[in-house]
């Protein structure tokens, strides 16, 4: 199991990840309060969230979709990414996830 930490408002969320699902799955799996409106498809934006800048070189950089959407995001930040496009590995443990 890998730790990850979703925040949300003031709450924190801790919860166990496994290696090869999304963030978003992950969320959805442990009833963290994250919006997928597109199903995962990474078109809405309704996922994005905040990494921790110390895990954001763990993730490969966003491309296609995901690029164009984080891009307009009126949140956006180079940390910005969509749950739903992010694939959880074992160098994510212990990651902080803030929830846009």
């Amino acid at each position: 199991m890998i730790n990850i930490v979703f925040k949300c408002n003031d709450k924190e969320f801790k919860v166990n990840g496994n290696e090869g699902e999304t963030l978003l799955e992950c969320a959805l799996r442990n009833n963290v309060p994250l919006i997928g409106g597109c199903g995962g498809a990474g078109i809405c934006g309704s996922c994005n969230v905040d990494i921790d800048p110390l895990y954001i070189s763990k993730i490969p950089e966003p491309e296609g979709n995901e690029q164009d959407v984080i891009e307009y995001l009126p949140m956006y930040r180079p940390t910005t990414r969509l749950a739903c496009q992010v694939v959880i590995t074992k160098e994510m443990d212990g990651m902080v996830v803030n929830i846009n």
